[in-house]
């Protein structure tokens, strides 16, 4: 028995052995084994495959899947601010104590999207609007008693959706940035309110 075990033994050294040092020359490519995982199948975007139901190689995702970093705005459908529902009337603001890096990010934001129509400290005298009126209306001050009276979420449905003539700035500003500017726009109007007194 012992002897059936140790020629067993060396018959499987020497099949490991043999097949280690087939792939020591330079001369021939490496031997595959299961060639399947080095070369899967990939397909084109137009091509046809056919282990697909409708012969596309064009995956359609299942329903209800949702993109990575995708988060689908609950209030697409609402047009006007003061329709959103809730006691925050939209969407809480989860910044409960903006920091420094906030404030920054939210300026940044707000210097290169809203200071063309709102100006600088949120005046509604943005270099777009002027010395004659360019538009029909002029774009609101921030500042305003009224924007001042919106709740956080309102605010973030405007920049989400757009108002008026203001589009959607949903494509060039992220959801978290959305809110550090709302953030910022909050303490464009405290400095108004101080400014004022």
């Amino acid at each position: 028995m012992k002897q059936i075990l140790s020629i067993t033994a060396k018959i499987s050294l020497s099949l490991v052995a043999v097949f280690l040092l087939a792939n020591c020359t330079k001369k021939t490519p490496p031997l595959e084994y299961f060639n399947q995982m080095y070369d899967s199948p990939a397909r084109e975007a137009q091509e046809e495959d056919y282990f697909a139901k409708n012969n596309s190689s064009s995956r359609i995702p299942p329903y209800g899947a949702i993109p990575v970093g995708y988060y689908p705005y609950p209030y697409i459908d609402v047009l006007n601010p003061d329709d959103l529902s809730g006691p925050s009337k939209g969407l809480a603001n989860p910044l409960k104590n903006p920091n420094l890096d906030d404030y920054k990010v939210g300026e940044q934001k707000y210097q290169t999207y809203c200071t063309p129509c709102h100006g600088v400290q949120g005046a509604g005298n943005g270099k777009v609007v002027g010395p004659y009126p360019r538009f029909a209306t002029a774009p609101p001050a921030v500042t305003s008693g009224k924007i001042k009276g919106w709740s956080d979420g309102q605010l973030y449905h405007i920049i989400t959706m757009g108002r008026g003539v203001m589009g959607s700035y949903a494509y060039q500003i992220e959801p978290d940035d959305r809110w550090k500017l709302v953030a910022y726009i909050r303490k464009l109007q405290e400095y108004d309110s101080k400014k004022g007194k």
